[in-house]
């Protein structure tokens, strides 16, 4: 019994976890941000300075010449500050499992609530965070929902050249043929 108290004093005093949204940065392993987006071989269209570590503080890896043609590995939207979103009316949505390894669940946001926008996934659909649940949807042309804030991210590549070498730029507009669907 007295640790059921703790436990409940503790949530009193710290206050509720979700309501303070999800935890920042949110990294989103793996993400390629707009439609159609595609790892593979891509072409510079400036020179460009790629770094051993996702940070330009990070000694040089290589440096990339316009024109040359390098492999975009992967890919990492690092969520700085997350958006946030009002809904106007109820909506029932399913939670995401992006592994798969859990069935679906659906759940309710009500009419009032703030979600939070995490990373764009193209064509104004977003991975999206409400109350410790992810999930999907899009938010540019629904009517239920109003934009606050749009999130404060950054998309670092990874980038293989012809040597072999391996490092991260967070100049992917630097690079064409990203776009599956052109």
């Amino acid at each position: 019994m007295k640790v059921k108290y703790f436990l409940l004093i503790c949530l009193f005093l710290t206050g509720n976890a979700f309501a303070q949204g999800p935890k920042m940065p949110y990294k989103d392993v793996g993400a390629c941000p707009f439609e159609c987006c595609i790892y593979r071989q891509w072409r510079a269209n400036k020179d460009t300075v790629i770094y051993k570590q996702m940070s330009e503080k990070s000694p040089v890896a290589f440096r990339v010449k316009r024109h040359e043609k390098v492999t975009g590995v992967g890919g990492v939207v690092i969520t700085k500050k997350a958006g946030t979103v009002k809904m106007l009316k109820d909506l029932t949505v399913k939670e995401d499992y992006s592994d798969y390894t859990k069935p679906e669940k659906e759940f309710s946001i009500k009419a009032g609530d703030i979600f939070y926008v995490l990373t764009s996934l193209g064509e104004g659909f977003y991975r999206l965070w409400y109350e410790g649940k992810f999930f999907q949807d899009q938010i540019d042309t629904n009517k239920d929902m109003k934009i606050l804030t749009m999130p404060d991210d950054v998309w670092w590549v990874k980038i293989k050249n012809r040597k072999g070498q391996i490092g991260w730029t967070k100049l992917p507009e630097n690079f064409d043929n990203k776009d599956g669907c052109s």
